[in-house]
């Protein structure tokens, strides 16, 4: 049986939303509201593993910069972690 993902994404009413799905009893994290592209970035480094992958996504999806990409998810996950995730 595979090792349950401690992050996971969920989509309600038009939104997603990530969930620790680890959380210290004593410290409840709120689910944190994401869009689409967020989403997206989210798959792509669980599915390859590396935030590069999803500036390569980024990249040709939205037809950017593959360095500019890189900086914005870069400053996504930058963004989590002062929320306290760590992806």
């Amino acid at each position: 049986m595979a090792k349950q993902q401690r992050y996971q994404l969920r989509h309600a009413g038009g939104k997603y939303f990530l969930l620790d799905m680890e959380q210290d009893p004593g410290r409840y994290l709120p689910p944190i509201a994401v869009n689409e592209t967020a989403a997206m970035i989210l798959n792509s480094i669980w599915d390859e593993g590396d935030p590069k992958a999803a500036a390569k996504m980024l990249s040709e999806t939205y037809e950017i910069d593959e360095r500019e990409a890189l900086a914005d998810v870069n400053a996504f996950l930058e963004d989590l972690r002062r929320q306290g995730v760590e992806i």
